[in-house]
C-alpha cells in the first residue's frame, strides 16, 4: 500500500476486483495471489497479482492449490500465471488467506516459464 503502510504482503491471497476487462483477460472479483515483493507493496500504488481460478489444470504456467484453513480457499483452484498483471491498490478488497510455503518452488518455476526466463521454454 502506498505511503509506507504495508497492508497486503507477498504470498497472501486477497479478493481483487478485476473488472473492467478487455478481450480474454480474467474478470470478476476473484481471489488473487499477491506476487509483488513487500518493498513494492509498501511504496507503490500498484501490486502484481495472479488470479486463482476454479478447478485444476496441467499447464507448465499453472500451479494447482488445494483448499486449506491457511489459504482460505473454498475449492481446488489453479493460479494461472498467463493472467498475472499489475492492479491498482483500490482493486484489492478482502484478505482470504496465505498460500502455503510448499507452493513457492512451483510458483517460481511457473512465473519463469510464463515470462520466458526458463531455458526450456525460451523462444528464439
Amino acid at each position: 500500500m502506498p505511503n509506507g503502510k504495508l497492508t497486503y504482503q507477498r504470498g497472501e491471497i486477497w479478493w481483487v476486483d478485476l473488472n473492467p476487462v478487455l478481450g480474454s483477460e480474467t474478470g470478476k472479483e476473484r481471489p488473487c495471489l499477491i506476487l509483488q515483493n513487500d518493498v513494492g507493496n509498501k511504496n507503490s500504488l500498484t501490486t502484481i497479482v495472479a488470479p486463482l481460478l476454479p478447478g485444476t489444470r496441467t499447464f507448465p504456467f499453472v500451479v494447482n492449490v488445494k483448499p486449506t484453513e491457511q489459504n482460505g480457499l473454498d475449492c481446488d483452484r489453479h493460479i494461472n500465471f498467463i493472467q498475472m498483471r499489475a492492479v491498482d491498490s483500490q482493486r484489492i478488497k478482502n484478505r482470504q488467506g496465505r498460500v502455503e510455503d510448499h507452493y513457492w518452488d512451483a510458483i517460481e518455476i511457473a512465473v519463469a516459464i510464463e515470462l520466458g526466463f526458463s531455458s526450456a521454454f525460451r523462444s528464439g
